[in-house]
């Protein structure tokens, strides 16, 4: 082995978010951050590449009034991109055309589905992310916006005491639960042994062509010959991220595309999907199976990813209506819309309509009515959600009961258990009670209490975690939630614009589902409005750093 390949095999062995990243020490091919670093593009520095706005721009009467729904990653960076196409054309032609961005949520913060909880409900402990706990580096949009708003971003705290994976019955693998050189020795020699060499090196070739045509997403020159996408359909396929990864199933990708091993697929790769979208791999397409792969860099914000979108809010300098649920939209007859929800009969006189509406939530879950899409020109078909249940709770052992898996009481548990379905499925052995099972660090500095974050699909028994601690939880927390669609084999999405003056932007959600995919719909919506509007395109830039979808800042 070269000294340059064991020098990345000993430091990826501390990272640890998924049991790929500290479990396969021969892969660091794929989780070393630099060897997915994303392509970098060169900026426009040249006027040329400012298209010239609308004639109409300078007849229009008064500013937009926009109204969104839903305080998500998708509408906070809806109102954020936004307000910067307004800046853009004021700074052009010197009178304002975009007025009130409005935001309705109907939960008490911003942030959605990024949301943390507090040990003991007592914020003096430490936030915990108790959705969206992570993004990568690849992830552009949040990694940009966590430097412009000066967020501090941390390492995630997992897998730092020995990852395993559980099959229901029995670990299949487990890597050292102290950190060593030595022991990084043998967890590479061990890792080798079990899945070899090539499975490794062909999923960390597959995963830099996902990147690469990702990267694509931000690119100035190609955003500006594409424009802005009139369905998912178009985005994806253009993107070359379409069918050909979302109409198969994930395991077969795997294996007979990518032609990994079998251990390889239904014990590292399941395990990944199984903790990201809580989906075996014969249950999830190849994109979001892929996705869950695409690791390198990964990070989160200090104090909860949701300070992106407080921040991306506050800067569109929005009014957010935080606990108001928006029960009906009511188109007019000049095209405008007026806005109902459960805290006032109707929002908006006529006079102050909204011009635009950003459905930033799911639409068939949401509580609106339901008569508005008698209008649509396409309906939106009904999606799946996974129902998730996070549990979490505080102990003072630093791992799991060895008793609880059958083991004696003397072994040492890894502090980040990952599963995987693939012997339940094949032998009809009971499948894990859990997807994934994660001591995070302490409550408070010094305080011997640890947090545990456990995913699973069903409610689990305070029995059943007092077994799992080998003591009583000193404080339990659930959360039950549609946490992310069932990302099942598609070729056809919802309208991104059932009606005019509607844009729906969790017609994404089913292609993929992350943090930094719901900014991207976000942006893709606001292009087709300020086109329309205004004229404005993707990818305009003025000396590489005056681009509203912040694809040409530096």
């Amino acid at each position: 082995m070269s000294t340059n390949f064991l020098k990345r095999m000993n430091q990826i062995s501390r990272t640890g978010l998924l049991l790929f990243i500290s479990i396969t020490l021969l892969s660091a091919y794929f989780l070393f951050p630099s060897s997915h670093k994303t392509p970098s593009f060169p900026t426009f520095p040249k006027d040329e590449y400012v298209y010239p706005l609308a004639q109409h721009v300078q007849e229009q009467q008064r500013p937009k009034r926009v109204g969104i729904v839903g305080a998500g990653a998708s509408g906070s960076a809806a109102a954020f991109f936004l307000r910067r196409a307004g800046k853009v054309v004021k700074d052009r032609i010197g009178k304002e055309v975009l007025g009130e961005i409005v935001v309705f949520e109907k939960e008490d913060y911003v942030g959605g589905r990024s949301t943390t909880v507090f040990p003991h409900s007592d914020p003096r402990y430490r936030p915990i992310e108790l959705g969206a706990s992570i993004f990568v580096e690849a992830n552009r949009h949040l990694v940009k916006a966590a430097k412009k708003f000066n967020l501090t971003t941390i390492d995630p705290d997992f897998g730092e005491a020995g990852v395993g994976i559980w099959d229901g019955t029995q670990f299949l693998y487990t890597t050292s639960t102290k950190q060593s050189y030595f022991s990084s020795w043998l967890d590479t020699i061990s890792a080798i042994r079990r899945y070899g060499f090539s499975s490794p090196y062909r999923t960390d070739k597959s995963v830099k062509v996902l990147l690469k045509k990702f990267a694509n997403l931000y690119n100035p020159l190609w955003l500006a010959e594409k424009g802005a996408p009139s369905s998912i359909e178009d985005f994806a396929e253009r993107a070359g991220l379409g069918k050909e990864y979302t109409t198969r199933w994930g395991e077969e990708y795997a294996l007979k595309v990518v032609g990994v091993g079998e251990k390889w697929e239904s014990e590292i790769w399941e395990g990944s999907t199984r903790v990201n979208y809580a989906s075996d791999m014969s249950d999830i397409h190849a994109l979001g199976a892929s996705v869950s792969m695409a690791t390198g860099g990964a990070m989160a914000v200090q104090g909860g990813n949701w300070r992106i979108f407080q921040s991306m809010s506050e800067d569109s300098k929005a009014t957010v209506h935080l606990g108001t649920q928006v029960v009906d939209i009511i188109p007019l007859q000049d095209g405008r819309f007026d806005i109902v929800t459960n805290t006032t009969d109707i929002v908006s006189a006529s006079s102050e309509s909204f011009d635009q509406i950003f459905f930033a939530a799911p639409w068939h879950s949401s509580p609106i009515n339901k008569d508005l899409q008698s209008q649509f020109h396409e309906p939106i078909p009904t999606q799946k959600y996974v129902h998730l249940h996070v549990t979490l709770i505080g102990t003072t052992r630093r791992h799991a009961s060895p008793e609880f898996f059958g083991l004696p009481s003397t072994t040492t548990i890894p502090s980040t258990i990952l599963t995987t379905g693939h012997t339940s499925r094949n032998d009809n052995t009971p499948p894990p009670l859990f997807q994934s099972i994660t001591w995070h660090g302490e409550t408070a500095p010094g305080s011997g209490e640890y947090v545990v974050k456990i995913f699973s699909l069903t409610y689990l028994k305070e029995s059943i975690l007092s077994e799992l601690l080998g003591e009583e939880p000193t404080w339990v927390l659930r959360k039950e939630w549609d946490s992310y669609p069932k990302l099942k084999v598609t070729a056809t999405y919802a309208p991104v614009e059932p009606m005019r003056g509607l844009q729906y932007l969790a017609a994404l959600e089913p292609w993929v589902s992350t943090m930094e995919t719901q900014t991207i719909s976000a942006r893709d919506a606001v292009a087709r409005v300020v086109e329309d509007w205004w004229g404005l395109g993707m990818g305009e830039c003025r000396g590489g750093v005056d681009s509203w979808d912040w694809s040409c800042d530096p």
